[in-house]
């Protein structure tokens, strides 16, 4: 590969030098001519390109007449097709300057590389939000609102809202039938379900997570489990959350988890993949600190109610 400044692309911001080595290893360089269509309107995104000479234009209309956005050196599009491989471009990308240079990498490649090295591949899902969020002027595709909005969720004050508003996220980009958002408290053992859908659970209740015979093994060891159809172990058979397809996510800080996300059966009813695991890995971390402002900020205010009804009057009196 030519010698061109990775560490100067923003969907490979914060890796390290080794890591940007094993990535260099995987793309491809290619080189079109003004006015080339690098892909058009209703094309599998099957690969994402960085710019590393010349430019290109985003356009609308099947004539190419009007411009929506002009890309230049170091800049990356379609980066969508490493979240979902089955997704389709929305307008068209033609050559702008005399010559343009890129790199490219592969679905196919992604998938070796999320691989043999999913931490680096976690660190590039990250990355791309806040490239969609740069973007969000020009962009119309829900998804990459939806998912540019996940970095600002830590703005809700209240956890209900905020859940809410996270499930909403989490099913325009990982579309299932089920999903519920559980928080967990090591005092009290207990799992709190916060908000539900699909699953044979209740919306604000709890449970002893000591009788549920998955979760505490999440909890001793924090990893995504994935369980595809028909490979259900016995003992899970009387879960509230069982189902043809499952993946749970810890939610954690450091590598204490504070509660739990639960997908149940895709839409496209294929079982869950390693893509979909590193994303919703990805998404856990981005909540996990707002959850625990918001779960603190809430303790505290109960322990002031409690505080002020129960032990105030007798001080005074």
């Amino acid at each position: 590969m030519s010698q061109f400044a990775l560490n100067k692309v923003e969907l490979l911001k914060d890796l390290s030098q080794k890591e940007l080595n094993f990535l260099a290893d995987f793309f491809s360089e290619k080189e079109y001519n003004y006015g080339n269509k690098i892909f058009r309107r209703g094309m599998i995104r099957d690969k994402v390109l960085i710019i590393t000479e010349g430019s290109v234009a985003l356009k609308q209309d099947p004539d190419g007449e009007q411009t929506i956005a002009l890309f230049k050196q170091h800049d990356v599009l379609s980066e969508m097709a490493l979240i979902d491989k089955t997704d389709v471009h929305s307008y068209n990308l033609d050559v702008a300057s005399k010559n343009l240079k890129v790199l490219e990498l592969s679905v196919y490649s992604w998938h070796t590389i999320v691989k043999k090295n999913p931490e680096l591949a976690n660190k590039i899902y990250k990355n791309i939000a806040s490239v969609l969020k740069r973007r969000l002027t020009h962009a119309n595709n829900k998804l990459w609102a939806l998912f540019a909005a996940g970095k600002i969720i830590g703005t809700y004050d209240d956890l209900m809202s905020m859940i809410e508003e996270w499930i909403d996220i989490i099913l325009q980009i990982i579309p299932a039938e089920k999903i519920a958002f559980m928080s967990f408290s090591h005092a009290t053992r207990k799992i709190h379900v916060h908000k539900n859908v699909g699953f044979k659970l209740s919306d604000d209740t709890f449970f002893d997570i000591d009788e549920d015979p998955l979760l505490p093994q999440l909890i001793d060891a924090p990893n995504t489990v994935i369980l595809a159809e028909g490979k259900w172990p016995k003992e899970y058979d009387k879960l509230p959350y069982k189902c043809k397809t499952l993946m749970i996510t810890p939610i954690k800080i450091q590598k204490k988890v504070i509660g739990f996300i639960i997908l149940g059966n895709k839409i496209n009813k294929k079982n869950f993949s390693v893509n979909n695991k590193v994303l919703l890995e990805a998404l856990a971390t981005q909540v996990a600190p707002a959850i625990q402002d918001v779960m603190i900020s809430e303790m505290t205010a109960a322990e002031k109610e409690i505080k002020q009804v129960y032990i105030d009057p007798f001080i005074k009196s």
